[in-house]
């Protein structure tokens, strides 16, 4: 018997994924985005990794 309790799972559907706009990724082309920048849409990872490598060029 633990502590705590018995832990309970949580159900996701990992078909349906979060997003806030429905359109492809301009860097990874997958659905659905999280940022709008620039007229493109982006994920939170693939818009941090664009603006690492766009501060490399300056």
């Amino acid at each position: 018997m633990s502590l705590f309790g018995k832990k309970e799972e949580k159900e996701e559907n990992e078909d349906v994924a979060q997003g806030k706009y429905n359109e492809p990724c301009s860097l990874c082309s997958k659905a659905p985005t999280d940022k709008k920048w620039g007229g493109q849409y982006f994920h939170k990872k693939c818009f941090r990794r664009m603006k690492k490598g766009a501060k490399g060029m300056i």
